[in-house]
């Protein structure tokens, strides 16, 4: 039987060697890699502990810069975070400071605003604070303060306010009702909404974190010195409702009815 034979020419590129092409391999020093803070500690910790301090046999054995070990050895150049330290406006223990005062003034529904604490901040450094130093220090102590807008509300208002005196009150109203033998056509029930002329209005407060996941950071108080145009709305417990009434001063001093 007849055969026929197919032939496969295979192309070959030769590859040039390694050698003769133009690569360049880059070769990374140990010794810069291995200049880092740990290491200059390590070796300001040995010089301390030897009787005759060797710079350049330490300096060697820590494979760290004899420059840079001399001058932290000797005092003449500070760490980086002693470096850093001296530039912050305020120390970690001032910083603690601030915030145990600003905690103080939360727990007595006086938070302070941004301006405040600027000034804070200024009186225990000794010098002024730059435009954006609260935002950022702020953000270094999230963890204990936290900032947001409040509503004021008087300081007597403050004091009232408690679950506990609700619930005695509620209470005796109770007991009274009963016995009185108080009817429904009787018993009316009064709410007054005031509008404070020259009040402050909501601002940026900074307040402890603690207090406002505890729920004691709603309001900001104020004197309540100032005065008052009182709106009134009364109604029946059986349904019946009063007209609302405004009370304002009169310039006379007499009662008026517009």
């Amino acid at each position: 039987m007849p055969c026929i034979c197919i032939g496969v020419r295979a192309t070959l590129r030769t590859v040039p060697p390694l050698a003769h092409q133009n690569t360049k391999i880059s070769k990374s020093s140990n010794y810069h890699n291995s200049t880092k803070m740990g290491s200059i500690e390590e070796a300001i910790a040995d010089l301390k502990s030897q009787e005759h301090p060797n710079i350049t046999a330490t300096a060697k054995k820590h494979r760290c810069n004899r420059t840079t070990l001399s001058k932290r050895y000797n005092g003449i150049q500070g760490s980086r975070q002693a470096g850093y330290n001296s530039q912050r406006l305020l120390t970690p223990a001032q910083s603690k400071a601030l915030i145990k005062y600003i905690n103080q003034l939360t727990e007595r529904g006086l938070p302070p605003t941004t301006s405040m604490v600027r000034n804070f901040a200024a009186e225990i450094a000794g010098r002024e604070p730059g435009p954006h130093w609260v935002s950022r220090w702020l953000k270094t102590n999230q963890n204990d303060l936290k900032t947001s807008y409040l509503t004021p509300i008087d300081g007597a208002r403050k004091k009232a306010e408690s679950a506990f005196y609700y619930s005695l009150y509620f209470k005796l109203l109770e007991r009274k009702i009963d016995e009185y033998h108080i009817l429904p056509e009787n018993q009316y029930n009064m709410d007054e909404k005031g509008f404070l002329i020259g009040a402050l209005t909501k601002a940026r407060r900074i307040f402890s974190r603690k207090a406002f996941k505890a729920g004691r950071v709603n309001y900001m108080v104020q004197d309540g010195s100032r005065e008052w145009i009182t709106l009134i709305a009364t109604i029946c417990a059986n349904r019946s409702y009063l007209s609302p009434s405004l009370i304002y001063p009169a310039i006379s001093g007499n009662l008026q009815d517009s």
